[in-house]
């Protein structure tokens, strides 16, 4: 590793925005300190990363919002290529006020409860994407819940930064980017560690080992969900560990550097051996298929379903 993989993230804003601490992978990353978009997940940047957002569509089999969430980035390589991707980036709410107008909105999911409320700071480099979140929560769906495809505009102005109501009323703004967002609470930060410790309770050591490689600035045990397509018509989610940077002699040294790597290093004395984390269970395969649309005979979007 010639530096460290987010050096060049030279840009710095505080954010706030509700976190599943239920969800083992979220859980994990808390723990860690930091939240990382897909497009840094690895080097060289690799396409099979996903936002949290993707993978949790996915999971849950909703093929009619994959398809709505294909065709709203669709619009976006195509006029507006330089915004962020709601398939890799991340969500936030710009300040706390906005974030907490949204508790208690059944439009949004039902993790938005003040417990699960955290700011952050935001570490990127590129431009970040304001968009009004109103223009998804009431885009015109037809009778099956998909987009309806006869007027795509409102998915232009959604990218072009517009508000849904013309007298800016009632805006839901949302910031979409790519970097990473560090946690701030260590309070949270203990909670996750107690709790992936109880689902991994003889991983002691790799689970210190990742908050010390993350505190020093690196992806030493960094998760994130990840998309593999194993055969023709089979996907897997999973949520992939990266422990390779373990193994580089300068993260090595950063954690040694650690004001903590003293009680790594008794736990490593006192254990001869430990068990990695594995997040396998929590993966999924599906069967892929494709969702036709008779208006977009050209257009192929996947529909995934459980295996027969």
């Amino acid at each position: 590793m010639s530096s460290f993989p987010f050096s060049s993230l030279d840009h710095s804003t505080r954010v706030f925005c509700f976190l599943d601490f239920e969800h083992l992978a979220v859980a994990w990353a808390v723990m860690r300190g930091m939240m990382v978009s897909a497009d840094y997940a690895a080097t060289p940047t690799n396409p099979g990363f996903v936002s949290f957002m993707q993978a949790g569509m996915i999971e849950a089999l909703n093929n009619r919002r994959i398809f709505n969430e294909v065709l709203v980035e669709r619009v976006r390589l195509n006029f507006f290529a330089r915004q962020v991707s709601r398939m890799r980036g991340m969500f936030f709410f710009r300040s706390q006020n906005e974030a907490e107008a949204r508790i208690g909105d059944r439009s949004w999911p039902p993790y938005f409860e003040s417990k699960n409320l955290i700011e952050l700071e935001l570490r990127h480099s590129e431009p970040f994407t304001d968009v009004d979140a109103n223009w998804i929560t009431f885009a015109p769906l037809a009778e099956d819940g998909r987009v309806n495809i006869g007027d795509l505009e409102w998915i232009r102005r959604y990218w072009a930064g517009m508000t849904y109501n013309a007298n800016n009323a009632n805006a839901v703004w949302e910031r979409l980017a790519n970097g990473v967002a560090l946690v701030l609470d260590e309070q949270v930060r203990r909670q996750c560690y107690q709790y992936v410790g109880e689902i991994f309770p003889d991983s002691h050591i790799p689970i210190l080992m990742s908050r010390l490689a993350s505190e020093a600035g690196t992806r030493g045990g960094l998760t994130a969900p990840f998309l593999l397509r194993e055969i023709e018509q089979r996907v897997r989610l999973g949520y992939c560990w990266s422990d390779a940077e373990f193994h580089d002699p300068v993260v090595i040294s950063a954690i040694k550097n650690h004001p903590d790597s003293g009680a790594l290093g008794r736990m490593m004395s006192e254990n001869e051996t430990w068990k990695m984390p594995d997040f396998r269970p929590w993966g999924r395969v599906f069967e892929l298929r494709e969702q036709k649309i008779p208006q977009l005979s050209a257009f192929q979007v996947p529909s995934l379903h459980h295996p027969g």
